[in-house]
């Protein structure tokens, strides 16, 4: 097994600000889950792999951005940016 280095590991710290959220969503959710695994420990502090990290981060904007496309969909079919037009324009 080849040891990864100090440049490719991030901390949770890092993982946190890279995922746009709190270090403890990252240790209780997604460390412990496996969903960035394998996870390395260093006296005592918790690592990941950046390029995980990174593939995951990716993966999660796909979902959003379809999700937001969704949306927007459905409220142009259901005619809402119709209405909000029409009741700006009176």
């Amino acid at each position: 097994m080849a040891t990864a280095k100090a440049n490719d590991l991030m901390s949770v710290g890092e993982l946190a600000q890279l995922l746009n959220v709190t270090a403890s969503y990252v240790r209780k959710k997604l460390l412990r889950k496996h969903v960035l695994r394998p996870v390395t420990i260093r006296r005592g502090r918790k690592y990941a792999s950046r390029t995980k990290a990174e593939a995951y981060c990716a993966k999660r904007k796909k979902v959003a951005r379809r999700a937001l496309r969704g949306l927007a969909r459905v409220s142009q079919e259901a005619g809402l940016y119709r209405d909000a037009i029409t009741a700006t324009n009176r």
